[in-house]
């Protein structure tokens, strides 16, 4: 009874290459997964920091509407306050007058 060595080992040769193959395989799936979960990730997170600045911009030009709007409703321009003053020069005029009279 003969036994051929080398058809064993060169089955053992052909499972190791076979075993290897599969594991840079996996290794090359695995990676390929966590790329996809890492620019995902990333993607998202651009994604809410764009939402956020929009958001941002459009509360703080909401907010400067507002104050437009109250300096325009509680403050006077400059023709308004002339047109004041002249109106109270008139009526202190006219105290004054009411009172030199009696």
């Amino acid at each position: 009874m003969h036994v051929n060595k080398n058809s064993s080992g060169g089955d053992m040769g052909k499972v190791g290459i076979k075993l290897l193959q599969f594991l840079i395989a996996v290794i090359i799936a695995v990676s390929g997964v966590v790329a996809g979960y890492v620019t995902t990730i990333y993607g998202i997170k651009l994604d809410l920091a764009d939402k956020a600045d929009v958001v941002a911009v459009t509360e703080m030009d909401k907010k400067l509407t507002q104050i437009e709007i109250i300096l325009q409703e509680k403050l006077l321009t400059k023709d308004d306050f002339y047109q004041f003053r002249e109106e109270l020069d008139r009526r202190l005029d006219s105290i004054e007058k009411r009172i030199d009279n009696r």
